[in-house]
């Protein structure tokens, strides 16, 4: 018997990255995939390793976690080049993700993973290195990333691949899991190449590459799970079909005129916010997530569907808020003075926004209520966002996820939209951060993206008030002409009498109150400049930037009645011929009155309550994948609040202190929920193993701090 012309073999990620040279065919459509496209596989790959890892254990179990499978690609070889036929989009991502992945291993001086890594993301070929994704055009990006430099867009319009993978590659590095970032991250590398796998089916040449990829995309409409459900729900309905079917293709036409997969993401959502059991120990998400017409059919003693009238109502359910979902997909993308907080939402990558606005939403809501509802709810998601960034609290959308996926089963028990702002309202008085931080928030390696959202609201929010044009919308476009501007130059020689130390000159210069908001092309050619001569552009920018000059208090009555009719009038004030550490230090207060302006809850719209006792506002504990943190060997007497930490890394040396509440304060003032973020702050990284960087004083000298976790989980201290 003849073997068949078509092979398919099973391959890990780093077997599919060993010795393989990866090109495309000439039929291949560019490299496409979205921010939402890479979160989701960010989110299914943290998710899956998660749920089998453990802080405690050896790198070795990694073994014996749960696998992880990213579906089939198609490919055929020729002359020691592997061509692929379909799947480019995901291998694509899997090696910017790798690229990405060795610069957290560098940071935290893992220098043989980092190398072993690198050799799956190139290899050197007759003297020259060269990309497993080996496309020409894209080779000077992917050496830009690799070599952690920095890379500026080509004048001349650079094709849609190369631009979409630079932006990917920016949305990556924002939307990687914190948790991934610190202690964690050996055992996430571990994982993904050896336990993560896909299935290559390798053609016998290019022709037949062709034909296959002509039967997987052009002939014939294959059943999606929309379709599939459809035909669930009608079988079982048994009648009044020719109207239910009406309404039915009424909402796929609506839908897909938003958004090529929109019905399947709308289902999806809408099952995960009003049904799925979203407890830790459940998979609902993932299943819906992977077949939610199949999830469907195993829970309808759940969703109620026992007899056919059960079914029908099923399908007006979906088919009444179907158009919730389309507006706000549309909301998302183009800014709607009725759902701003979407559209920031949306620029911010927090796509689950859509799933809690569904959880409190019913099919009677009328347009009114509607709006109001996902106002209320995308609103509160804006501030905790804001709130947990000028904390230093995660900001990812797995950080954010943890805090809807808490919140959805209290929102699915709020019928009106007072409930909703009497639950939203609750939740900010027990929220255990303000806008306290921003005494001492700036900008890192790790949130330029979040500080230039923060100065652009802040920057519209003043020119709005003053009745100058909103101009918001590019203010967060990262493709448009806006950057941060360090008000203090780069030049540590001229402020050393002040701050005596480079490190602590960069701390300051990029405290929030050192930065603004500017056109790139006025910010390109002035940056450098003495603040005297800065002074002179600043006057004539955004009203944030021009109050800098005393000019600007008398020649702008618009500005100057804005800064009495919000009480802000101690709070602005000019720096004309200097701008020092006090400086910054009244801009930092003047910031923080704004953000509080902004975000403030009973202008928002919230029922906020008396908070009676210091206890209902306390930290949460988000970090349930970890069996310890410092708060626990605070609590059973392994470390005391006050404890002076020390960090050191080619030659310099670093000290923090250890918080009451298991926070740690760096010796700048800034404040970390955790050992690595402190970490990733005082050495300007990205990522950080803080259990093993910082130390505690012990009768044998220093020793890292996982020496008090290790002896408290040997004497039965800590669970």
């Amino acid at each position: 018997m003849a073997d068949s012309p078509i092979s398919g073999h099973g391959l890990t990620i780093r077997q599919l990255f060993t010795g393989r040279r990866f090109q495309l065919g000439y039929y291949q459509r560019e490299y496409t995939w979205s921010r939402k496209a890479v979160a989701a596989l960010l989110d299914d790959l943290w998710r899956r390793f998660a749920a089998s890892w453990n802080d405690l254990d050896d790198r070795e179990q990694t073994d014996h976690y749960a696998p992880y499978f990213l579906g089939p690609f198609v490919y055929h070889e020729q002359d020691g080049i592997t061509y692929l036929v379909d799947g480019q989009q995901r291998i694509t991502t899997l090696h910017l993700l790798l690229i990405y992945l060795r610069r957290l291993l560098l940071d935290q001086e893992r220098d043989a993973l980092a190398e072993q890594l690198g050799q799956l993301i190139r290899s050197v070929r007759h003297g020259k290195p060269t990309f497993s994704m080996d496309i020409p055009e894209r080779e000077p990006l992917l050496k830009a990333l690799f070599d952690g430099t920095d890379y500026q867009l080509p004048d001349s319009p650079p094709s849609v691949s190369v631009r979409n993978l630079w932006e990917r590659s920016q949305d990556l590095a924002d939307d990687f899991p914190t948790l991934l970032r610190d202690d964690a991250l050996p055992y996430f590398h571990d994982w993904l190449l050896d336990r993560v796998c896909l299935v290559g089916i390798k053609a016998l040449g290019q022709d037949s590459g062709w034909e296959i990829f002509e039967t997987m995309n052009d002939r014939g409409d294959r059943l999606r799970p929309i379709d599939l459900l459809k035909s669930f729900l009608f079988q079982e309905s048994k009648k009044d079909q020719p109207r239910l079917n009406i309404k039915w293709r009424d909402m796929l036409s609506k839908l897909t005129a938003v958004e090529k997969d929109a019905p399947s993401e709308f289902v999806k959502a809408l099952l995960i916010a009003q049904h799925a059991d979203l407890s830790e120990s459940s998979d609902d998400q993932q299943r819906i997530s992977q077949a939610f017409h199949e999830w469907v059919r195993t829970h309808q003693d759940q969703l109620g569907l026992r007899r056919p009238s059960d079914f029908a109502e099923f399908i007006e359910w979906l088919t009444a808020l179907a158009p919730r979902f389309a507006t706000l997909l549309a909301a998302s993308r183009t800014l709607d003075r009725s759902f701003e907080a979407v559209f920031y939402n949306s620029r911010n990558g927090l796509y689950c926004q859509t799933r809690l606005i569904l959880a409190g939403l019913r099919p009677d809501d009328d347009n009114a209520t509607f709006k109001e509802k996902a106002r209320l709810l995308a609103t509160f998601l804006d501030l905790l966002y804001v709130r947990r960034l000028v904390n230093n609290e995660g900001t990812n959308s797995s950080d954010m996820e943890a805090e809807v996926d808490r919140l959805i089963p209290k929102v699915r028990k709020c019928t009106s939209t007072k409930d909703i702002s009497m639950l939203l309202g609750a939740e900010i008085a027990t929220l255990p951060y303000d806008f306290q931080g921003v005494a001492t928030f700036g900008l890192r390696s790790d949130n330029r993206r979040q500080v230039r959202y923060l100065l652009a609201r802040m920057t519209h929010y003043v020119e709005r008030e003053c009745g100058r044009a909103e101009l918001i919308a590019d203010y967060l476009d990262q493709m448009r002409p806006y950057e941060i501007e360090h008000i203090w130059a780069n030049h540590f020689d001229r402020f050393q009498t002040e701050v005596k130390t480079y490190q602590t000159f960069v701390t300051w210069r990029n405290r929030l109150g050192a930065l603004l908001l500017l056109p790139k092309s006025d910010n390109a050619s002035y940056r450098d400049d003495l603040y005297q001569q800065k002074i002179e552009y600043y006057r004539g920018q955004n009203l944030l930037a021009a109050s800098l000059h005393d000019l600007t208090y008398r020649k702008n009555p618009g500005f100057t009645k804005f800064i009495k009719r919000v009480d802000l009038t101690g709070a602005f004030r000019a720096f004309r011929d200097h701008f020092n550490k006090d400086s910054i230090e009244h801009r930092q207060r003047l910031y923080r009155a704004l953000c509080e302006k902004i975000w403030e809850p009973s202008g928002l719209g919230f029922d906020v309550p008396q908070v009676t006792s210091p206890d209902q506002a306390t930290r949460r504990r988000t970090r349930a994948h970890y069996k310890v943190d410092v708060a626990d060997l605070i609590r059973v007497k392994l470390l005391k609040p006050g404890t002076t930490l020390t960090g050191s890394r080619r030659g310099s040396q670093y000290a923090a202190t250890v918080e009451p509440d298991g926070r740690i304060r760096v010796s700048t003032g800034e404040v970390f929920p955790s050992l690595s973020g402190a970490g990733q702050f005082v050495l300007d990284v990205t990522s950080c193993a803080g259990w093993d960087f910082w130390k505690v004083p012990a009768s044998s000298g220093e020793v890292p701090i996982k020496t008090l976790r290790d002896e408290g989980l040997t004497r039965g201290l800590l669970p």
